[in-house]
């Protein structure tokens, strides 16, 4: 093959014949070798075998972490002084390792050094170790094996041509002697020197913007690391990463592994307003608005227009009144016959009932979602444990598993709560962000002191408490017309040392901060899925998490108890 001419020899400086290994020109001006091959020297002579050119002498431009035999990092590349007299490899795709049945390589050991000799290798992609390399055999029938002189050399496709890896050591003794190596794949390459980033063939942006948005992210720092920042921006994302290497790292990963046509934009935002350098922000910023013309965060979310409701009115005797209802992209429908019952009959009658309301909400491909709504008494219930049992499926299904949300049952009738409450989802909607107010368990506020603090500003839209609210400050809350407040099912037991609800109220306060309002049921379900994840995670915001989410607009009219005359 013609294209195959970037194939290079790393000799010693100042002692020509001296090789100490191969290497693969990956652009114009840089050769990618092993860090072994290097150690010790900042300067080499490079040659390439297949071009009547001199060798030329290199400068070591950059060195991993490999220190001594068997570290991570074993990676190295050479600038040469002006453009390679050869053209450079093409990289493969980074998938391109699942079926690839036969790879080779072209090494220089001993008798060798001049031309170079090539061996044929095997590998399948389980057979990676401590997530850097890739193990590699020499196939029974090929007589070459490796050896010194090997190390550093580009492992491509016969079949195309095209790199996937490096070779980096080989057993030299012993009965496997030459016969078993190691390859460091170009995923793992790139952990270690990001600009070859550069020069992969990835789909999610082209090559000259990636380079550009690479190199101004390159010195960048930000006030919160970048594992922080991707929950911001991705706080449903199932399982993100702990750590990121960089924030090149973060970056790429969420455009080889998040959905969405605008998680780009989205990670970018979030990332430019955690930036600490004003040159770097300015810089950011006019990328973001070069490659995303318009808005470059996603448009409003919108919470779904259909609903189960279930109703419960508190009756005078003690018992409920109980009455279930559908609402179909916005248009009520007539509500079920009215049944008294007693609080532990309410689950019971619900679950029977809720299969005939399905049949109104399903279909058409709608997003739907269950809202309760129910005197103050029953707002702390856990209704989202409680079981879907459809008719002709095999096993019921917990009701977390749709958007679910509690409501103040007194806000259905005319009172001036239901006036202040509209008034408040008005400046939440406005604002197009949750933005919550922390309520601390430690807060040593009663009734009075708790409604005056929310009174007084118009801005408190949302409550996030650190445990389950008090009766005092749940009653203030409503009555000032709070529209949303979230809990964990927990009571404080912080009398000394770390308080989990403050973990909890962290952690929560921050994934749903520039969350859109009409976002938190989706967003909620989420959490709660993510904490059932095996094992299940006790400590996770989303166990336990109640959303109290009391939007006035979706009154239905008529009256979900309406009366008969």
């Amino acid at each position: 093959m013609n294209g195959m001419r970037w194939r290079a020899r790393i000799d010693a400086a100042g002692e020509r014949g001296a090789v100490l290994g191969a290497g693969t020109l990956i652009s114009p001006r840089h050769v990618l070798t092993c860090a072994h091959v290097v150690a010790g020297r900042d300067e080499l002579w490079v040659a390439f075998p297949d071009s009547h050119e001199h060798p030329q002498r290199a400068v070591v431009e950059f060195r991993g972490a490999w220190k001594a035999e068997g570290d991570t990092g074993d990676v190295a590349v050479l600038r040469l002084p002006e453009p390679a007299p050869v053209a450079p490899c093409l990289p493969a795709p980074l998938d391109a390792l699942r079926d690839l049945p036969e790879l080779r390589a072209q090494g220089f050991p001993r008798g060798h050094e001049r031309d170079g000799t090539h061996v044929t290798l095997r590998t399948s992609p389980d057979r990676t170790l401590r997530r850097e390399w890739l193990e590699v055999d020499v196939g029974s029938g090929h007589p070459r094996r490796l050896g010194q002189g090997f190390s550093g050399a580009g492992v491509y496709d016969p079949r195309t041509g095209q790199v996937v890896g490096m070779v980096t050591d080989a057993e030299l003794h012993g009965h496997h002697e030459g016969a078993i190596g190691r390859m460091l794949p170009l995923e793992t390459v790139r952990r270690h020197w990001e600009p070859l980033d550069d020069l992969l063939p990835h789909d999610w942006l082209p090559a000259g913007p990636r380079t550009e948005l690479r190199t101004l992210l390159a010195d960048a720092e930000t006030s919160e690391p970048p594992a922080a920042l991707f929950r911001l921006a991705f706080p449903a994302f199932l399982r993100p990463p702990a750590t990121f290497r960089s924030l090149w790292d973060a970056v790429r990963y969420v455009g080889e592994c998040v959905p969405g046509e605008d998680r780009l934009s989205r990670f970018l935002v979030v990332v430019a307003e955690h930036l600490t350098g004003e040159h770097v922000l300015t810089k950011l910023n006019a990328w973001i608005r070069e490659r995303f013309p318009g808005p470059a965060t996603a448009p409003p979310a919108t919470a779904p227009q259909t609903s189960i409701i279930v109703r419960l009115e508190t009756m005078t005797r003690g018992p409920y009144e109980l009455t279930l209802s559908t609402l179909v992209e916005g248009v009520p429908g007539r509500p079920t016959e009215r049944v008294n019952v007693r609080r532990n009959q309410i689950r019971p009658h619900v679950e029977k009932a809720l299969p005939a309301l399905m049949r109104s909400v399903l279909g058409r491909d709608r997003d739907w979602m269950i809202e309760f709504v129910v005197p103050e008494q029953l707002l702390n219930e856990p209704f989202e444990e409680w079981s879907i049992k459809e008719a002709g499926a095999a096993r019921p299904r917990p009701m977390r598993s749709v958007p679910l949300v509690v409501r103040h049952v007194e806000r259905l009738r005319p009172l001036l709560a239901t006036d202040l409450t509209r008034r408040r989802w008005r400046v939440l909607r406005e604002r197009g962000s949750t933005r919550p107010d922390p309520v601390a368990c430690r807060l040593g506020y009663g009734y009075d002191e708790f409604y005056d603090w929310l009174d007084a500003s118009e801005e408190s839209c949302a409550l996030v408490y650190a445990s389950s609210p008090n009766a005092d400050w749940l009653s203030a809350a409503l009555s000032v017309g709070i529209p949303v407040m979230l809990w964990r099912r927990h009571p404080c037991a912080c009398d000394s040392g770390e308080c989990a609800g403050e973990r909890f109220l962290t952690e929560l306060t921050t994934i749903i901060d520039k969350a859109h309002p009409d976002e938190l049921p989706t967003l909620v379900m989420k959490l709660r899925k993510q904490a059932r994840v095996p094992p299940g995670n006790a400590d996770h915001c989303g166990n336990g998490l109640a959303l109290f989410w009391d939007d006035p607009a979706r009154n239905p009219d008529p009256p979900l108890a309406m009366r008969e005359t």
